[in-house]
C-alpha cells in the first residue's frame, strides 16, 4: 500500500470516528461550576435554604456543579449582575430588564404570581389610613427596588410626599424592614407579601398586613450571554422541568411563586417605563 492510500485511510477512519467523539463528548459532564445569584431580599441563610432544590435540579439535569451566591445588599447585588460576576440570576423585574437591556444578559422565565408590595405594621399598633404614616419613617429594602418605586406613587396619589410627609428607612432584607416596624424602629414597612409568607414564625405572628400598595410582575431569571444559547435554553428547560416534579411543586407551594411563565411583551412595556427611575435611584451603581 503506497504512503498516499495509508494517509487517506487513517483520514477517513478518523472522520468516522468523529461522530463517536462527539456523541461521548456531548455526555461526558460539564464540571465548571454554574453561578446563581439570588437578590438578596431575604437573609442569606433563608435565601439560601429555599433556593437549594432549584440548585440541585439544575445540577442533575445539566450534570454540572451549581453555587447558590447571593450579595450584602442590593446596591452590591446589582453591581455584581452588571459586571457579568453570575452565569444566572434571579432578581427583581426592573433590574432583570436593565440587564437585559444595557448589560449582556438574556431573560429566560419568570415566576407567574406576580409580587405584592404591602404596607405592614406592628399588630399590637397597625395601620388605619394613609394618614397614619404622616410624619413617620417607613421601613424598605432598598430605594430603588420596584415596590418600593411603585409605593412611592401610590402614596402620592393618596396625598403623602416622599421626604415631605413621610421618610423611607433602608434596611438589610424585607426581613429587617418588618422587624424594624414591629419593634418601632419604623412605623410600617413596604415589603413584599411573599416575604411575610416566608419570614420567621415570630415575624408573621406580630405584623398586620393593612393593604397592597403595589402589584408587579415576578422576579426574573436571566443568563448572562456568555453562556452560550444551547445551555441557556437547556438551563430553561431544567428549571421548566423542575416546576412539574414533586419538589417543585413543594417549591412553589411553599414560596407562592406560581410556577414559571415567559416574559410578555406587556411585560417589557410596563418594565421599560419604569427604567429612567430605576437608573436614577442606583446612581453612581451605575456608573
Amino acid at each position: 500500500m503506497s504512503a498516499t492510500i495509508r494517509w487517506v485511510a487513517v483520514l477517513c477512519g478518523f472522520l468516522l470516528c468523529c461522530p463517536l467523539l462527539s456523541q461521548a463528548d456531548s455526555k461526558t459532564p460539564d464540571r465548571r461550576q454554574l453561578t446563581v445569584g439570588l437578590m438578596p431580599y431575604l437573609t442569606t441563610r433563608t435565601l439560601l435554604a429555599n433556593y437549594q432544590p432549584i440548585a440541585e435540579a439544575l445540577e442533575k439535569s445539566l450534570k454540572q456543579p451549581v453555587m447558590l451566591q447571593t450579595a450584602p445588599d442590593f446596591d452590591t447585588f446589582v453591581k455584581r449582575i452588571l459586571d457579568g460576576e453570575y452565569d444566572v440570576a434571579l432578581l427583581a423585574p426592573h433590574y432583570a430588564r436593565l440587564a437585559t437591556r444595557d448589560y449582556g444578559y438574556t431573560s429566560l422565565l419568570l415566576h407567574k404570581a406576580p409580587i405584592r408590595g404591602v404596607l405592614a405594621s406592628s399588630r399590637s399598633k397597625p395601620l388605619t389610613s394613609f394618614d397614619d404614616l404622616r410624619g413617620e419613617d417607613i421601613s424598605v429594602v432598598d430605594r430603588s427596588a420596584l415596590i418600593v418605586i411603585a409605593g412611592a406613587i401610590t402614596l402620592a396619589e393618596n396625598g403623602l410626599k416622599e421626604n415631605v410627609d413621610y421618610r423611607f428607612v433602608e434596611t438589610i432584607s424585607h426581613s429587617s424592614a418588618l422587624h424594624n416596624a414591629i419593634s418601632g424602629k419604623a412605623r410600617a414597612a413596604l415589603v413584599s407579601y411573599s416575604t411575610l409568607v416566608l419570614a420567621a414564625p415570630d415575624l408573621q405572628r406580630d405584623t398586620q398586613v393593612w393593604r397592597d400598595v403595589a402589584t408587579i410582575p415576578g422576579q426574573f431569571y436571566i443568563a448572562h450571554n456568555r453562556i452560550p444559547a444551547a445551555r441557556q435554553q437547556a438551563v430553561k428547560a431544567a428549571l421548566l422541568a423542575f416546576e412539574k416534579s414533586p419538589e417543585g411543586q413543594h417549591f412553589f407551594d411553599k414560596t407562592k411563586h406560581g410556577g414559571f411563565r415567559e416574559p410578555t411583551a406587556e411585560d417589557y412595556v410596563l418594565l421599560d417605563r419604569m427604567l429612567p427611575e430605576t437608573r436614577r435611584q442606583l446612581g453612581n451603581t451605575l456608573r
